[in-house]
């Protein structure tokens, strides 16, 4: 992921949680207009800034750098379960996920 991607995913991310650019920039103690400046690349963040950021979006990083970030919540749901399966069970399940393709 690079820098682009993680400053467009921060505005995925506040927009849904309805927050607008003015007010996550409150919320971080900034200006009105900081977190506009960040989406337009006026300012760049630092690692302990993202951090920060992503701690007042209540998402933890591995969530936030995760490649299909829509359905993170499905398969680390998926991944739970499969780690509380016996090795038959898990056979099992291969098997009927190999007859479903």
């Amino acid at each position: 992921m690079d820098y682009k991607q993680i400053i467009e995913r921060l505005s995925l991310i506040r927009t849904r949680k309805n927050l607008s650019s003015r007010e996550f920039g409150r919320m971080l103690g900034n200006s009105d207009t900081y977190f506009y400046k960040v989406e337009d690349g006026s300012i760049i963040i630092s690692l302990p800034k993202l951090l920060e950021m992503l701690e007042a979006l209540e998402i933890d990083t591995e969530e936030f750098f995760y490649n299909d970030y829509d359905n993170y919540k499905r398969d680390k749901q998926i991944l739970e379960i499969t780690k509380t399966l016996s090795n038959e069970e898990l056979d099992a399940m291969i098997l009927l996920l190999k007859r479903k393709k």
